[in-house]
């Protein structure tokens, strides 16, 4: 406990400035600075994320969590307040924050070339082959974009494994913002949910997002401050997971919230993703930490039994279950059914790949639409091409060998749920990439939950090896 509370001191300056940074948001906003806070945003976000990086990495860390899950609603905010951006500043802020995490890693080349992170290699030169090949296919904006999307998470996961010595500080930070983060994304979900904001309405209609309702008069798929219920099922589906497996008070609050929203997104394949998830931390784990595991879970499903009978929110989820019953005459599956036998052959008969940009979100900044895509399997070889694709295989699995591998004799219980969640994001790479933007940055996060830092760094400056998994209390 001692040990908790000197970190936690020790952390007050930089989780302060964060709060800094929310309270001059907020006030922008309130006095209707929105086209202000456009361009500020993102500036004022880069400057702090560049001096916790250098003074706190485990506020960074935090502050880098939040700023994928909180970015799409300032950007709503924004919009409704200075009119409607088809491509909004505000958006590049994930980008910015947690890509100053490669200023980290180029202090270190040798550590790159580390023969550890040959498979993490390997995948960072098969997106830039996509990137290239996107450049001549596509458009640079397109293909740069959605670069960014698969390359920035794969760096933060990699600035993680090169940081040994404060690897225990940085994962305790991550652990904590998954859930003080849960319980706010949660807690706007019910608020939007039960009275959908005027500003959320406004962007549903302008950016014709038409399968999470339109917010006007009619109901809507919750999707909290993401940008689509999709989303904020992955996130909601990678938090709730540490809600069983950590410590603390805050954990069956975020729970509570959490469950019944996770219902409402109505995302079928993030409800199976985290019960496989769940499965394997309880295969995992043993004796009586099985029996504490189910019973937390089961304490937990109960404290939000009442939210989840509440007329609309049962009647949601009821229909979206009914829907696994007679899934032959369920839309998304006949859409899915359909691209599959539209763009099976069409995905393997590119021996050099269409690159990044021709599909995805990032046809937005081409055609003012983005074009779906809900296929990782076939996107892989689509954008990469038979010789990327190989390559881009073998690093997989490489990678989900090696999480094995280090979960084989493992008792800490934050290693085996990254473990699971590596398997659950994997698994739900058959309805849409798992690589990039939000769903990367949550994979690679697992990966580097389940194996730890770098072994080759495994010891500190007295040559003393370092504990690669740690207890961990989510303390707040």
């Amino acid at each position: 406990m001692s040990h908790q509370f000197r970190l936690n001191v020790s952390s007050i300056r930089g989780y302060s400035l964060i709060i800094g940074f929310a309270l001059i948001c907020g006030l922008l906003i309130l006095v209707h600075a929105g086209e202000i806070l456009n361009f500020a945003f993102p500036v004022l976000a880069l400057v702090l994320a560049l001096i916790l990086l250098y003074s706190k990495k485990d506020a960074f860390v935090a502050f880098s969590w939040w700023s994928w899950l909180f970015t799409p609603e300032v950007r709503r905010l924004v919009d409704f307040q200075s009119g409607y951006h088809n491509v909004s500043p505000v958006m590049l802020t994930p980008f910015l924050v947690t890509g100053c995490a490669l200023l980290d890693i180029a202090r270190r080349p040798a550590v790159i070339l580390d023969r550890s992170l040959v498979p993490f290699l390997l995948i960072f030169f098969v997106t830039i082959y996509a990137f290239i090949v996107g450049v001549f296919e596509s458009t640079f904006a397109s293909a740069f974009y959605e670069f960014l999307n698969w390359f920035i998470p794969l760096s933060f996961g990699v600035f993680f494994m090169i940081n040994p010595s404060e690897y225990i500080q940085m994962r305790i930070a991550l652990i904590s913002s998954i859930i003080i983060g849960l319980i706010i994304m949660a807690g706007y979900g019910i608020f939007q949910f039960f009275y959908f904001p005027r500003w959320d309405a406004f962007w549903l209609q302008n950016s014709n997002f038409t399968s999470a309702g339109t917010g006007y008069g009619q109901p809507v798929r919750v999707f909290g401050p993401l940008n689509g219920p999709g989303s904020y099922a992955v996130a909601l589906m990678f938090s709730l997971l540490f809600v069983i497996v950590a410590e603390g008070p805050l954990r069956v609050i975020a729970g509570i919230l959490g469950f019944p929203m996770f219902a409402l997104s109505l995302v079928r394949s993030a409800w199976g993703a985290w019960t496989l998830a769940a499965l394997f931390v309880v295969f995992k784990v043993g004796g009586k930490s099985r029996v504490r595991f189910l019973l937390v879970c089961a304490v937990v499903f109960t404290a939000a039994i009442p939210l989840l009978s509440v007329g609309p929110v049962s009647s949601a989820v009821s229909k979206r279950l009914d829907t696994l019953n007679n899934i032959q005459q369920d839309r998304s599956f006949d859409t899915r059914e359909e691209l599959y036998e539209t763009f099976t052959f069409q995905a393997i008969s590119q021996p050099i790949g269409i690159g990044f940009g021709q599909i995805g979100i990032a046809t937005k900044l081409t055609s003012g639409k983005a074009t779906a895509f809900d296929s990782g399997l076939l996107e892989t070889p689509y954008e990469f091409g038979w010789v990327g694709s190989l390559i881009f295989l073998w690093a997989i699995g490489t990678i989900v060998i090696r999480v094995l591998g280090s979960l084989r004799f493992s008792h800490d219980k934050i290693a085996l749920a990254g473990g699971g969640l590596v398997l659950a994001n994997l698994a739900q790479d058959i309805f849409g990439s798992t690589f990039s933007g939000l769903s990367g940055l949550t994979l690679w996060l697992s990966v580097v939950l389940a194996i730890g830092p770098l072994p080759s760094l495994l010891r500190d400056r007295t040559g003393t090896a370092l504990s690669k998994h740690v207890p961990l209390s989510v303390t707040s």
